[in-house]
């Protein structure tokens, strides 16, 4: 894949579907930081998470991922957004 349609957090995004099931059973509903493949932190509240990641890994691109089963999509329309 061309280096520019490589997502930023590509690393981190393939590196949580290789730990999901872990995760799962670690804990499930909670939420995990997560820079390169490394696990920073699981977190109750995505905010808290956000936090976590903005003071310890700083102004940089972190993945903070809900620990659940399989993603639910967010479909949006421009107009239901009112742009």
């Amino acid at each position: 894949m061309p280096a520019a349609t490589t997502s930023k957090l590509q690393e981190e995004v393939e590196f949580f579907e290789r730990q999901r099931l872990e995760l799962l059973e670690r804990a499930p509903g909670k939420y995990v930081l997560i820079k390169g493949t490394e696990v920073i932190g699981i977190f109750d509240t995505e905010i808290e998470a956000a936090r976590a990641g903005y003071r310890q890994i700083g102004n940089e691109p972190f993945l903070i991922k809900h620990i659940v089963e399989a993603d639910v999509p967010l479909i949006f329309t421009s107009f239901s957004l009112g742009v």
